[in-house]
């Protein structure tokens, strides 16, 4: 999958002087949001949580239409816990997952007018993920932990407004597969055009 990405970089920036036009450039942004995590456990019980998510990221806009871009994702760490009481004793289980990391895409653009557009996201994100368990029963509590690292598929689509030829915003829904889990991002973001 890297080579693959890798392949197709290379020949769209060694292709990028035919593609130049006032429309092409670099650009930088940040953002902020809300990340969700969702684990189909079994039939009884499913993991959902969410957290304050955070990203930074930078492109190159080959055309009005075509772009690249690579982001660094936190998507913070999402926390659901199960309780139950019989007779006066509580069990409790509550479990953390956060994850991280690069995501690389290729961005379609369709420009609306001469300051909005709507765009898509295809590409995939190298991640780790973190996972903490702490199990309490009757005053008694034992606590476990393990992390997992991968390259999955994720996409994503938005709408952005260029207030000038330099700054705009942007807000945007991303998903990505981690391994057995779902994760959502939903971002609103700044963004800085050269």
């Amino acid at each position: 999958m890297r080579f693959i990405f890798a392949f197709v970089t290379s020949a769209l920036l060694a292709s990028a002087p035919a593609f130049a036009a006032d429309d092409s450039g670099f650009y930088i942004g940040a953002g902020i949001g809300d990340g969700s995590v969702t684990v189909d456990i079994d039939e009884a019980s499913d993991f959902d949580g969410s957290d304050t998510a955070f990203k930074v990221f930078g492109g190159y806009k080959f055309m009005k239409y075509l772009g690249a871009e690579l982001e660094y994702i936190d998507a913070g760490d999402a926390e659901d816990k199960w309780t139950e009481s019989f007779e006066g004793i509580s069990e409790e289980l509550k479990v953390t997952i956060g994850f991280s990391g690069f995501n690389a895409s290729a961005v379609g653009i369709l420009p609306i007018g001469e300051k909005f557009n709507v765009f898509g996201k295809l590409g995939f994100m190298m991640w780790d993920a973190d996972l903490r368990a702490r199990y309490s029963f009757d005053g008694f509590s034992e606590s476990d932990s393990d992390s997992d690292s991968g390259t999955d598929f994720s996409w994503g689509v938005g709408a952005g407004f260029d207030f000038t030829d330099n700054l705009g915003v942007r807000v945007e829904y991303q998903a990505f597969e981690i391994e057995d889990a779902d994760a959502d991002l939903f971002s609103g973001s700044v963004v800085w055009m050269f």
